[in-house]
């Protein structure tokens, strides 16, 4: 089940906890309990570079936890007749296209929830209110999430899930990766560029996560950049974006696990 392009560097294994490991036991019981008489469907969450990381973290979780699942490439016409033939629950990635600007996942769940079962969606953030017939949602931050999706359990993004990652050394100073679209408020350095745009969903993991490794010091306004910083021990500077997703998040998840990581005020010279 494991993609050759999820060979992630510098994930020891056993994994080595960066999130006490009991925080993730309330979603591991609810797909197990979901996946006891047929294995679940299981759709990536498609997006750009960090969704790809995020889609490693969810393999590596369901067989480390020994939850059977079959992956979908996508979610077209044959695969929703076989969701409703077989009476699968569709697993979605989580991510964040759950705002009015991104409504991507609203969209896959809402279509899904007429052909599966049961449509579960992964920890998300929910930027807007959701309120879905049929549809199990787990949200990724205890604050605005949880506001607009009243109905959602939390459990933390399960990039987190992956543990400690045993990076060398780094080879320089500062990295920045700041977003290119919409929602970034931060200044860009010319020399930042938005790596979580060079790729996809599909794209290999490993050099993703390198390129974070070369750095001392990470500042982002990305979400998995941001996550594999905490999870290589690196210091990082976190900056809000035009929606509260990353905040929240931060002080979901990385406020009490992870000291180097800090988030930028409004007077924060890069802001």
């Amino acid at each position: 089940m494991i993609s050759p392009r999820d060979d992630l560097p510098f994930a020891p294994e056993p994994p080595i906890p960066a999130i006490p490991p009991e925080e993730f036991v309330p979603l591991v019981e609810g797909l197990r309990a979901a996946a006891s008489d047929t294995p679940l469907a299981y759709l990536p969450n498609p997006g750009n570079w960090g969704a790809a990381f995020t889609a490693a973290a969810t393999r590596r979780f369901l067989v480390r936890h020994g939850i059977p699942f079959r992956e979908l490439a996508r979610l077209g016409p044959l695969e929703l007749a076989r969701g409703a033939v077989r009476r699968e629950t569709l697993l979605l990635g989580g991510g964040g296209a759950w705002s009015e600007r991104f409504p991507g996942g609203r969209g896959l769940a809402t279509r899904a929830a007429r052909f599966f079962r049961r449509v579960v969606v992964l920890p998300s953030s929910f930027g807007a209110p959701v309120e879905p017939v049929g549809i199990g949602l787990w949200a990724r931050d205890r604050f605005g999430s949880l506001r607009n999706a009243p109905g959602a359990r939390f459990c933390h993004d399960l990039g987190f899930s992956i543990g400690r990652l045993a990076a060398p050394a780094p080879v320089t100073g500062v990295g920045e990766f700041f977003r290119g679209d919409p929602l970034g408020v931060a200044r860009r350095s010319e020399a930042g560029p938005d790596l979580s745009a060079r790729g996809d969903h599909r794209s290999p993991v490993r050099p993703f996560v390198e390129e974070i490794a070369r750095y001392e010091e990470i500042r982002t306004d990305r979400v998995h950049v941001a996550i594999v910083a905490c999870l290589l021990g690196r210091r990082c500077r976190v900056f809000p974006t035009a929606s509260p997703m990353l905040a929240d998040l931060f002080a979901s998840s990385m406020a009490p696990y992870f000291p180097e990581a800090t988030l930028a005020g409004p007077d924060d010279p890069n802001s």
